[in-house]
């Protein structure tokens, strides 16, 4: 299926997405075939904490929460993604649960790239799926190394605030 939004005039854009930065416009429209388009109200879940992940998301308009909920019933904000982000892509790496809910926070639309339109990609064109592969491995060890900082960070504080006790 021809998504409307990889045409030729509109590949640039695509180019702006991190995780199909380096991908040629070749590829980009063998990428959009497999990606689904998907529009969610304002308030409307996305996916919700412990159901399994199927997909990674990409935000088109408008905008997602991504929010944990702790065993007592607290919700932790994780992230608000916005245009040209995304979200839930370690369903594309492993097939556990979904650590976390998205919600959209107003009406929204998104492409879903699913896990298995991935492999089966991966099959036909290996190159296009390694590229792809690398690309989010990249992007997922830079989000692992900020959030190791941030928690640096806390425990920095946290043993400061110890020592002023």
């Amino acid at each position: 299926m021809r998504m409307p939004w990889v045409k030729r005039s509109s590949l640039g854009r695509w180019t702006e997405i991190p995780l199909f930065g380096g991908l040629s416009r070749r590829e980009l429209q063998e990428i959009g075939r497999v990606l689904q388009a998907k529009t969610y109200k304002k308030g409307e879940l996305v996916f919700q904490q412990g159901n399994p992940g199927t997909g990674l998301f990409v935000v088109m308009t408008g905008s997602v929460d991504v929010q944990q909920e702790e065993e007592d019933g607290t919700i932790l904000q994780l992230a608000s993604v916005k245009p040209g982000e995304f979200f839930g892509e370690l369903a594309l790496l492993d097939d556990t649960p979904r650590t976390a809910s998205a919600i959209a926070v107003d009406e929204t639309s998104v492409v879903v790239l699913y896990r298995t339109d991935l492999l089966a990609l991966s099959e036909t064109r290996p190159r296009l799926g390694v590229k792809i592969l690398m690309q989010l491995s990249q992007i997922v060890a830079e989000r692992l190394r900020r959030t190791n900082r941030a928690l640096k960070e806390v425990r920095l504080m946290a043993d400061i605030a110890k020592e002023g006790i």
